[in-house]
Protein backbone atom coordinates (compact mmCIF):
# COMPACT_ATOMS: atom_id res chain seq x y z
CA UNK A 1 0.00 0.00 0.00
CA UNK A 2 3.16 2.42 0.86
CA UNK A 3 4.11 2.40 -2.49
CA UNK A 4 0.61 2.99 -4.30
CA UNK A 5 0.53 6.24 -2.16
CA UNK A 6 4.15 7.32 -2.22
CA UNK A 7 3.65 6.26 -6.19
CA UNK A 8 0.37 8.74 -6.09
CA UNK A 9 0.73 11.63 -3.43
CA UNK A 10 4.41 11.90 -3.54
CA UNK A 11 4.48 11.06 0.25
CA UNK A 12 3.04 9.12 3.16
CA UNK A 13 2.41 12.58 4.66
CA UNK A 14 0.14 13.68 2.08
CA UNK A 15 -2.62 10.80 3.02
CA UNK A 16 -1.66 11.05 6.74
CA UNK A 17 -3.34 15.01 6.86
CA UNK A 18 -6.50 13.55 6.50
CA UNK A 19 -5.95 11.59 9.15
CA UNK A 20 -8.12 8.25 7.82
CA UNK A 21 -8.12 6.24 10.95
CA UNK A 22 -9.41 8.58 12.78
CA UNK A 23 -12.98 9.23 10.73
CA UNK A 24 -16.09 7.30 11.07
CA UNK A 25 -18.48 5.86 8.61
CA UNK A 26 -21.39 7.82 7.31
CA UNK A 27 -22.75 5.96 4.83
CA UNK A 28 -22.42 2.56 3.56
CA UNK A 29 -24.02 1.80 -0.45
CA UNK A 30 -22.63 -1.77 -1.64
CA UNK A 31 -22.98 -2.28 -5.73
CA UNK A 32 -23.47 -5.48 -7.58
CA UNK A 33 -21.52 -4.89 -11.02
CA UNK A 34 -21.63 -7.24 -13.76
CA UNK A 35 -18.02 -6.60 -14.47
CA UNK A 36 -14.71 -8.10 -13.65
CA UNK A 37 -12.90 -6.27 -11.26
CA UNK A 38 -10.03 -5.41 -13.18
CA UNK A 39 -11.82 -3.63 -15.75
CA UNK A 40 -13.22 -1.85 -12.96
CA UNK A 41 -9.94 -0.34 -11.91
CA UNK A 42 -9.33 0.53 -15.36
CA UNK A 43 -12.35 2.69 -15.62
CA UNK A 44 -11.59 4.20 -11.76
CA UNK A 45 -7.60 4.81 -13.55
CA UNK A 46 -8.63 7.23 -16.73
CA UNK A 47 -11.33 9.95 -17.61
CA UNK A 48 -11.58 9.76 -20.94
CA UNK A 49 -15.55 9.71 -19.96
CA UNK A 50 -15.44 11.51 -17.76
CA UNK A 51 -16.98 14.39 -20.18
CA UNK A 52 -19.48 12.44 -21.37
CA UNK A 53 -21.19 9.97 -18.51
CA UNK A 54 -20.30 12.23 -15.39
CA UNK A 55 -21.77 15.80 -15.91
CA UNK A 56 -22.23 16.47 -11.92
CA UNK A 57 -18.36 15.18 -11.66
CA UNK A 58 -16.90 17.42 -13.97
CA UNK A 59 -19.18 20.26 -13.00
CA UNK A 60 -17.09 20.25 -9.40
CA UNK A 61 -13.71 19.32 -11.24
CA UNK A 62 -13.68 20.96 -14.53
CA UNK A 63 -10.41 19.78 -15.57
CA UNK A 64 -11.99 16.16 -15.67
CA UNK A 65 -14.21 17.17 -18.57
CA UNK A 66 -11.02 17.36 -20.63
CA UNK A 67 -10.19 13.72 -20.39
CA UNK A 68 -7.56 14.44 -17.18
CA UNK A 69 -7.19 11.52 -14.71
CA UNK A 70 -6.63 12.92 -11.34
CA UNK A 71 -3.85 10.21 -11.17
CA UNK A 72 -1.91 10.97 -14.16
CA UNK A 73 0.63 13.19 -12.25
CA UNK A 74 2.17 12.33 -9.15
CA UNK A 75 1.06 14.81 -6.09
CA UNK A 76 -1.52 16.13 -8.35
CA UNK A 77 -5.19 17.09 -7.14
CA UNK A 78 -7.94 17.81 -9.36
CA UNK A 79 -8.86 21.23 -8.28
CA UNK A 80 -12.77 22.86 -7.76
CA UNK A 81 -14.07 24.75 -9.88
CA UNK A 82 -14.47 28.73 -9.38
CA UNK A 83 -18.01 28.64 -8.38
CA UNK A 84 -17.71 25.32 -6.45
CA UNK A 85 -17.83 25.62 -2.57
CA UNK A 86 -17.77 21.99 -1.60
CA UNK A 87 -17.47 18.25 -2.99
CA UNK A 88 -21.37 18.10 -3.19
CA UNK A 89 -23.51 16.60 -6.02
CA UNK A 90 -24.68 20.34 -6.57
CA UNK A 91 -21.53 22.19 -5.53
CA UNK A 92 -22.97 23.49 -2.14
CA UNK A 93 -20.63 23.74 0.62
CA UNK A 94 -19.78 20.48 2.55
CA UNK A 95 -18.26 19.83 6.28
CA UNK A 96 -15.52 21.82 7.44
CA UNK A 97 -12.02 20.85 6.43
CA UNK A 98 -10.14 18.08 8.05
CA UNK A 99 -8.04 19.50 10.57
CA UNK A 100 -5.18 18.09 9.45
CA UNK A 101 -5.74 18.96 5.24
CA UNK A 102 -3.16 22.06 4.31
CA UNK A 103 -3.38 24.54 2.19
CA UNK A 104 -2.06 22.81 -0.53
CA UNK A 105 -4.46 19.79 -0.49
CA UNK A 106 -8.06 22.22 0.15
CA UNK A 107 -10.58 22.59 -2.63
CA UNK A 108 -8.74 19.21 -4.53
CA UNK A 109 -9.58 15.71 -5.21
CA UNK A 110 -7.20 13.04 -5.09
CA UNK A 111 -7.42 9.10 -6.26
CA UNK A 112 -5.16 6.39 -5.81
CA UNK A 113 -5.66 2.89 -6.51
CA UNK A 114 -3.91 0.44 -3.75
CA UNK A 115 -3.67 -2.65 -5.49
CA UNK A 116 -5.09 -5.48 -5.94
CA UNK A 117 -9.27 -4.28 -4.59
CA UNK A 118 -8.83 -0.69 -3.24
CA UNK A 119 -9.75 2.59 -3.87
CA UNK A 120 -9.18 5.74 -2.24
CA UNK A 121 -10.69 9.08 -2.93
CA UNK A 122 -9.59 12.15 -0.74
CA UNK A 123 -11.43 15.43 -0.75
CA UNK A 124 -11.06 18.46 1.93
CA UNK A 125 -13.84 17.44 4.46
CA UNK A 126 -14.26 13.51 3.52
CA UNK A 127 -12.66 10.31 2.22
CA UNK A 128 -14.14 7.40 0.05
CA UNK A 129 -12.92 3.89 0.46
CA UNK A 130 -14.51 1.61 -2.39
CA UNK A 131 -13.52 -2.15 -1.74
CA UNK A 132 -13.98 -4.59 -4.40
CA UNK A 133 -15.14 -8.61 -3.92
CA UNK A 134 -14.69 -10.16 -6.92
CA UNK A 135 -17.38 -13.32 -7.33
CA UNK A 136 -16.51 -14.60 -10.90
CA UNK A 137 -14.78 -13.35 -14.17
CA UNK A 138 -18.32 -11.39 -15.47
CA UNK A 139 -19.36 -10.09 -11.65
CA UNK A 140 -17.44 -7.95 -8.47
CA UNK A 141 -19.44 -6.52 -5.49
CA UNK A 142 -18.17 -2.80 -4.47
CA UNK A 143 -18.55 -2.00 -0.95
CA UNK A 144 -18.39 1.83 -0.83
CA UNK A 145 -17.76 4.12 2.42
CA UNK A 146 -18.07 7.37 2.91
CA UNK A 147 -15.65 8.99 6.07
CA UNK A 148 -16.04 11.66 8.18
CA UNK A 149 -14.87 13.38 11.44
CA UNK A 150 -16.33 11.58 14.68
CA UNK A 151 -17.85 15.70 15.09
CA UNK A 152 -19.96 15.11 11.71
CA UNK A 153 -21.03 11.59 12.65
CA UNK A 154 -21.78 12.27 16.39
CA UNK A 155 -23.99 15.27 15.00
CA UNK A 156 -25.85 13.33 12.76
CA UNK A 157 -25.41 16.06 10.06
CA UNK A 158 -27.04 15.23 6.94
CA UNK A 159 -24.64 13.59 4.78
CA UNK A 160 -26.37 13.00 1.64
CA UNK A 161 -25.48 15.60 -0.40
CA UNK A 162 -21.63 14.50 -0.29
CA UNK A 163 -22.89 10.94 -0.67
CA UNK A 164 -25.21 11.45 -3.49
CA UNK A 165 -22.49 13.15 -6.31
CA UNK A 166 -19.75 9.82 -5.89
CA UNK A 167 -22.97 7.45 -5.42
CA UNK A 168 -23.95 8.89 -8.91
CA UNK A 169 -20.28 8.28 -10.43
CA UNK A 170 -20.60 4.86 -8.72
CA UNK A 171 -23.64 4.19 -10.79
CA UNK A 172 -22.43 5.97 -14.02
CA UNK A 173 -18.84 4.20 -14.08
CA UNK A 174 -20.41 0.21 -13.02
CA UNK A 175 -23.44 1.02 -15.68
CA UNK A 176 -20.59 1.96 -18.27
CA UNK A 177 -18.31 -1.06 -17.12
CA UNK A 178 -21.20 -3.52 -17.48
CA UNK A 179 -21.77 -2.56 -21.21
CA UNK A 180 -17.75 -2.66 -21.83
CA UNK A 181 -17.89 -5.99 -20.20
CA UNK A 182 -19.06 -8.43 -23.35
CA UNK A 183 -15.86 -6.98 -25.35
CA UNK A 184 -13.17 -7.95 -22.90
CA UNK A 185 -13.87 -11.62 -24.73
CA UNK A 186 -12.22 -10.26 -27.55
CA UNK A 187 -8.49 -12.00 -27.90
CA UNK A 188 -7.50 -8.08 -28.97
CA UNK A 189 -8.38 -7.62 -25.13
CA UNK A 190 -6.55 -10.48 -24.38
CA UNK A 191 -2.86 -9.08 -23.07
CA UNK A 192 -4.98 -5.78 -22.21
CA UNK A 193 -5.75 -3.90 -25.57
CA UNK A 194 -3.73 -0.99 -26.14
CA UNK A 195 -2.19 2.25 -24.54
CA UNK A 196 -0.88 5.86 -25.15
CA UNK A 197 1.65 6.96 -23.38
CA UNK A 198 -0.25 9.20 -21.25
CA UNK A 199 -1.97 5.96 -20.45
CA UNK A 200 1.24 4.53 -18.65
CA UNK A 201 -0.15 4.37 -14.84
CA UNK A 202 -2.76 1.68 -16.35
CA UNK A 203 0.31 0.01 -18.53
CA UNK A 204 1.71 -0.30 -15.15
CA UNK A 205 -1.37 -1.87 -13.63
CA UNK A 206 -1.85 -4.34 -16.19
CA UNK A 207 2.29 -5.03 -15.96
CA UNK A 208 1.80 -5.57 -12.11
CA UNK A 209 -1.67 -8.03 -12.83
CA UNK A 210 0.65 -10.05 -15.71
CA UNK A 211 3.44 -10.41 -13.06
CA UNK A 212 1.25 -11.60 -10.07
CA UNK A 213 -0.28 -14.37 -12.86
CA UNK A 214 3.19 -15.49 -14.18
CA UNK A 215 5.86 -14.08 -12.10
CA UNK A 216 8.61 -16.19 -14.10
CA UNK A 217 8.19 -13.93 -16.90
CA UNK A 218 8.85 -10.81 -14.65
CA UNK A 219 11.86 -8.71 -16.27
CA UNK A 220 11.32 -10.73 -19.69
Amino acid sequence: MQADVTGRLGSLEAIDNFEVDGLELGRRITYDVKANWKLIIENFMECYHCATIHPELTEVLPEFADGYAAQYFVGHGAAFGEEVSGFTVDGSAGFDTLSGVDSDQDRKYYAITVRPQVFVNLVPDHVILHRMFPLAADRTVVECDWLYSKDVVASGRDVSHSVELFHRVNQQDFDACERCQPAMSSRAYADGGVLVPSEHHIGEFHQWVQNVLSPDKDGE
